[in-house]
């Protein structure tokens, strides 16, 4: 299940902010402040918002513009605890797996594991190698949509029906 922005407004923000691609272990939100009025300014406005209703969220859902103006720690640590909060929220008291390249970010698997009951848990624990099943997940949702079976359902994105992928073109 992706429930949230997972570590891109993370990425992003070190892109834009800085020379490196990613926050590594989340070293660097590790070092800054939470902006709490920011955070809780941001937060409101989420959860005002009917974009905290829907099943599925995308990263266009999110931007990182409510973080301008803190250094890059501090901006780090803030959109950091921001995804934390909203990936908790949508998470339930069972231990989950993680996979993915959020799963390095030891400070955002951190503040997670603080706001659920729930462990989370290392997919590669489980003899899967977690930088792989998003890729792995694509081909086989390809695999489907060339099939024509369906690979959104209205009990997991809130489609009216389920429905496919859309339709493979073949140009000639």
């Amino acid at each position: 299940m992706d429930i949230g922005p997972g570590n891109c407004l993370i990425d992003k923000w070190i892109r834009v902010n800085s020379d490196n691609k990613f926050d590594e272990n989340g070293d660097i939100a590790r070092a800054g402040k939470i902006d709490r009025f920011i955070l809780e300014q941001i937060i409101d406005s989420f959860y005002y918002n009917d974009i905290s209703k829907k099943k599925s969220l995308d990263t266009n859902d999110f931007n990182i513009t409510f973080a301008k103006g803190l250094s890059l720690e501090d901006g780090a640590a803030t959109i950091t605890e921001l995804t934390a909060d909203i990936i908790s929220k949508k998470l339930t008291d069972k231990n989950i797996y993680v996979c993915g390249g959020g799963r390095k970010n030891k400070f955002l698997i951190d503040s997670i594991q603080n706001k659920i009951k729930g462990k989370i848990l290392q997919i590669d624990k489980l003899g899967i190698d977690g930088s792989y099943i998003e890729s792995q997940a694509f081909a086989y949702l390809a695999i489907r949509s060339y099939l024509k079976l369906p690979i959104s359902f209205p009990e997991t994105t809130g489609c009216m029906k389920a429905c496919t992928g859309g339709e493979i073109v073949k140009n000639y």
